[in-house]
């Protein structure tokens, strides 16, 4: 699956809520209409594929990747976004509370919610036409499968990001959608654990490399297996998707099924995990695909959002719009051991420019991870070969040491066989034994960094609020992030959905 993006009518592109008007920037296929485009495998393979398009590369300028990079990395102590200029990001890294009609955050709730609907109808339509067009019934049950996936993906993507939402699970009018309000977390969780439930079966358990980016059954279980633990997670006294329900066992359950499925590898080599595409990596699990393109802009562009000009020119790769640098934090260089070659790998610490408007040499550290200018095509700052990967073994290995260590399963020399074979991996001495939770979640962050996963490690851990505050004091010596609460590891629903019905949805607390 490439960064191909479907139109199936222009009435069938808008999310159907009361509040929204914006319509998808798509590819037209024909001028057909609804009632006759589901007529084929063909049409219904389109309309699958538009599904993914949407939940994972959005409906504009940004996509999963450049969500998580954004509302994850950028919100967590990796980075000290600041800026002298007035860019959406900083009020994402300094925790403002007049950010509901944040860029980011209205991406987040409109990609999301557009997919859902376009998952809503695909399933409406196989239910009424499936019989008829499908002539494998097993073909017809992974179309179920792969549409219930995207549902359940993108329900858990909005209330990570908001707690409460609506809970919409078929195709309504902006009439009916402008009835219905904020659904408590555990009915949205009641669908997306069956979905996932449901879909499980029919999944391939792998596909070859025409079909990569397709889920596959242990990329559900992945997801899966991360949603009983952000349900274990602690409450923090909100509305947020953290039951502080004790599932961790359930979840062990789901990332075990993976390991033992004997389809995926730990890496051997840190650096060849993030240049090696396709199925031929055998740490992807779930994993976003981008094409490279010499005419026209299929790519992807995430990596430009923790970019810096000076860096891209560094390499020969200019005008890539990330005029203003998102420098890590002072903190977060200095966990690194001088030999680790995940920093060596991922993030530029010095760099020179020998010629042009940014003549020079730099120290400002910067992500680098991802930038690889051999995947580079020729469509602009949007048309990045380089897949993003959602769910790597690596993280499934970690999150089991997670959950055993929560007495989910498994045994404490299992997490510090894990943890030991990360840092070893790394090029740093193993630690000693008897791996705690805080050690854990210091590696991931070593780890995973660049990767959006932060945010989310932070909640999980039950200190975000403590580590993020401790983090304002070290590192913000201009005083201007403002005092974390905990109101805060929510994002306030967008503006527009607010006062599209008045009434009809309250604001999360703490947010303007």
């Amino acid at each position: 699956m490439k960064k191909y993006i479907y139109l199936l009518a222009a009435n069938l592109l808008l999310l159907g809520t009361a509040s929204c008007t914006e319509e998808l920037t798509q590819v037209p296929l024909s001028q057909g209409t609804e009632e006759n485009f589901y007529a084929t495998p063909g049409d219904f393979n389109q309309a699958r594929n538009a599904v993914y398009s949407v939940a994972f590369h959005g409906t504009g300028t940004y996509g999963y990747a450049n969500r998580v990079l954004n509302l994850s990395e950028t919100r967590s102590d990796n980075l000290l976004a600041l800026t002298t200029a007035s860019r959406d990001w900083e009020g994402i890294n300094s925790f403002y509370t007049s950010i509901s009609s944040n860029t980011y955050v209205k991406e987040a709730y409109l990609s999301n919610y557009n997919a859902i609907y376009k998952a809503n109808q695909l399933l409406e339509k196989i239910a009424l036409k499936g019989n008829d067009i499908f002539t494998n019934p097993v073909d017809k049950a992974s179309m179920v499968a792969e549409a219930r996936f995207l549902r359940a993906f993108c329900y858990f993507d909005l209330i990570r990001w908001f707690g409460k939402v609506p809970l919409i699970d078929r195709t309504m009018t902006a009439q009916e959608t402008s009835k219905i309000g904020r659904s408590p977390v555990v009915d949205i969780y009641k669908l997306i654990i069956a979905d996932l439930e449901a879909a499980i079966p029919d999944l391939s358990p792998s596909y070859d490399a025409a079909n990569f980016g397709r889920v596959t059954k242990y990329g559900a279980k992945g997801l899966l297996g991360l949603v009983y633990m952000t349900r274990s997670s602690p409450t923090y006294g909100i509305d947020g998707a953290m039951l502080g329900l004790n599932e961790w066992d359930k979840a062990y359950q789901q990332l075990n099924d993976i390991k033992t499925s004997g389809l995926y590898a730990f890496g051997t080599d840190y650096a060849a995990i993030f240049k090696t595409e396709g199925i031929a990596n055998k740490e992807n699990i779930l994993t976003i695909p981008y094409t490279q393109s010499v005419a026209s802009s299929i790519g992807g562009n995430f990596m430009v959002e923790l970019g810096y000009e000076p860096y891209f020119a560094s390499v020969n790769l200019s005008a890539q719009g990330a005029l203003e640098a998102r420098p890590i934090s002072t903190g977060f260089l200095n966990m690194f051991a001088a030999n680790d070659n995940r920093k060596t790998f991922g993030i530029a610490t010095s760099y020179t420019v020998a010629t042009g408007t940014y003549k020079g040499s730099y120290t400002l550290p910067v992500f680098k991870k991802y930038i690889d200018p051999t995947r580079y095509g020729t469509g602009g700052r949007e048309d990045w070969g380089v897949d993003f990967m959602v769910m790597r073994y690596t993280d499934v290995l970690m999150m089991m040491a997670e959950c055993t260590l929560h007495g989910g399963g498994g045994s404490q020399a299992d997490v510090d066989a894990i943890v030991n074979q990360v840092r070893t991996r790394a090029g740093v001495p193993a630690t000693a034994a008897n791996i705690t939770l805080p050690q854990l979640f210091d590696e991931r962050r070593k780890e995973f960094f660049s990767e959006g996963t932060r945010w989310f490690d932070l909640i999980r851990s039950g200190n975000a609020v403590t580590i993020m505050n401790a983090w304002r004091i070290a590192e913000d010596t201009g005083g201007k992030i403002r005092t974390i609460d905990n109101n805060m590891l929510l994002y306030p629903i967008p503006l527009q959905e607010i006062l599209a019905v008045p009434g009809l949805y309250t604001q999360n607390l703490g947010y303007d």
